[in-house]
């Protein structure tokens, strides 16, 4: 079969980029996705989540390398194997980040990424419920929303910020994100709003768009310079125009090393034949690291609700799209500056009233009712990579990250985890707090916060950077996203970041699709 534009994965970005590009009749698009249907129960349950983060059903569920700055632990890095991909397996949080991060993107030289050139696509991809402004969009595929049955205790988080001196947040998706505010979620109805059910599921009746799942790729076909096509367990599948690779920063660099494109010494070593040396395929994994304090209170949380009444939980949800199913993990956030001094925000807040028992096996429901205020660094200086551990494309890669080996990241994740205790310590949360639960006793200064933030500190789900955009030559695409040295072959996901944004990655991502979709139509050669 051939057609004009092939997309590898039905992501954040696949899902757009298939819309977009088959909005021309004359256009026949190709999406492959190696996983099933995202019309399950736990996909479209807010709630949901912990039951398909780490299900092979729907998720990769890679394994790290040993983290040797924290203690050798192994870390799973979810990646979406489902349609909508990582938007059917997130946290559903809706959050653009701040507009340095996209100045800082076109400074460094990808020319044309610039927050003021981002924000039409930010504006088209989303329909707001709070309506239309100079930056929210109204009539986007996304349903962007506030929480449907929200927790008291959000209202207290926002209030226990501004007493603690920060400010609070009407809307932190407007002209600036800083300050305490109730969380914004990709929602509709009460049900998730994936990439597939916003893109895909109003245009599954165009004749010249083509929707394989069970579709994995294990390479890319080259043909001297140029790409022009792929080879799944099914056979070729070539593209007249262009493949686009929208896999993911950790299958995309995975794909492009079995094609032979990527850092020659370890190409070579495997014994794949060179075809573009490129160097950075691979290279600059970024995370946020992330980690947590927790107040056990007295009034019902989100687990207790759910142990106590489970069946009549999803039963409310199926009926009526309310209660606590409709709930994302996080139903709080924040945005602030570890030191007033500083010129943006470096820290970012998740507020969960939900317990969990943070047992050896991961995470459970607690019995108690609980919540959390979870920190994490917006621009860490941490970086990893992504590598082959061989030839067979059904082997996982090797990630390697060293999550807490740089100084001043501890530092700062420190910092956050002193000043969510100060917020707990507030007035406002001073009726709901029984006893603290983690840690068990607050440490008594930043030595022993910084222990404590190394010992325990986390991912939060967002991988980026694996294939960077630039203008240099060490980058892997040029500011149009296409691959250096590769005719008719792109990026576009979240694997193109130059820097991770300050914030969740879903909503920027969706951007980074709209956008590529544009310059594609646009046949940009520039």
């Amino acid at each position: 079969m051939e057609c004009d534009f092939l997309i590898v994965g039905a992501g954040a970005a696949g899902c757009v980029l298939a819309n977009r590009l088959s909005a021309d009749p004359s256009n026949r698009v190709l999406l492959l996705e190696a996983g099933g249907s995202d019309l399950v129960d736990d996909v479209e349950m807010p709630f949901g989540q912990r039951n398909v983060v780490g299900n092979p059903a729907t998720d990769w569920c890679f394994m790290a390398e040993p983290d040797p700055t924290r203690d050798d632990r192994v870390d799973m890095w979810p990646v979406g194997r489902v349609l909508g991909g990582g938007t059917s397996i997130n946290g559903l949080v809706w959050i653009r980040g701040q507009r340095r991060d996209y100045d800082d993107w076109a400074a460094s030289g990808a020319t044309g990424w610039d927050y003021d050139s981002l924000l039409p696509y930010f504006r088209r991809s989303e329909s707001f419920e709070g309506g239309a402004d100079e930056f929210r969009g109204g009539d986007g595929p996304v349903s962007v929303s506030r929480l449907r049955t929200p927790h008291e205790l959000v209202d207290v988080f926002v209030a226990a910020g501004v007493e603690a001196g920060f400010r609070a947040n009407a809307d932190p998706n407007g002209a600036d994100p800083e300050g305490f505010a109730p969380v914004q979620t990709n929602q509709r109805e009460g049900r998730r709003e994936t990439a597939a059910r916003a893109y895909l599921a109003p245009v599954l009746d165009r004749p010249n768009l083509e929707i394989r799942t069970g579709a994995a790729v294990s390479r890319l076909l080259l043909e001297g310079e140029r790409c022009t096509g792929v080879v799944t367990s099914g056979g070729e599948l070539r593209a007249s125009r262009e493949v686009v690779l929208s896999a993911g920063a950790i299958m995309s660099p995975k794909l492009l090393m079995l094609s032979g494109i990527g850092p020659p010494s370890e190409l070579t070593e495997l014994g794949i034949e060179v075809v573009v040396e490129a160097e950075g395929v691979g290279r600059n994994l970024q995370e946020h690291p992330i980690t947590f304090v927790s107040f056990f209170v007295n009034v019902p949380t989100l687990n207790t609700m759910l142990l106590g009444d489970p069946d009549g939980c999803v039963e409310e949800w199926r009926r009526a799209g309310t209660g606590a199913m409709t709930s994302p993990v996080a139903q709080g956030y924040a945005f602030f500056r570890s030191d007033p001094s500083l010129d943006r925000p470096d820290l970012q807040f998740h507020f969960t009233p939900i317990g969990f028992d943070f047992g050896p096996d991961g995470l459970a429901l607690h019995e108690r009712p609980a919540c959390m205020i979870a920190a994490n660094l917006c621009r860490p200086n941490a970086r990893g990579t992504v590598t082959l551990r061989s030839t067979d494309p059904a082997d996982p890669p090797r990630i390697s990250h060293e999550l807490m080996g740089d100084a001043d990241d501890v530092a700062r994740l420190a910092k956050g985890c002193e000043i969510a205790q100060r917020v707990f310590e507030t007035e406002a949360f001073a009726p709901y707090l029984t006893e603290q639960q983690l840690p068990p006793a607050p440490p008594s200064g930043p030595e022993e916060w910084g222990a404590y933030a190394r010992a325990t500190a986390g991912l939060a789900y967002h991988p980026s950077g694996t294939c960077r955009m630039g203008s240099d030559d060490g980058a892997v695409v040029d500011p149009s996203l296409r691959v250096r040295g590769v005719d008719g072959l792109r990026v576009v996901d979240a694997s193109v970041m130059p820097r991770i944004v300050s914030a969740n990655t879903n909503a920027t991502v969706i951007a980074i699709g709209e956008r590529a979709a544009d310059l594609i139509l646009a046949g940009d050669d520039s």
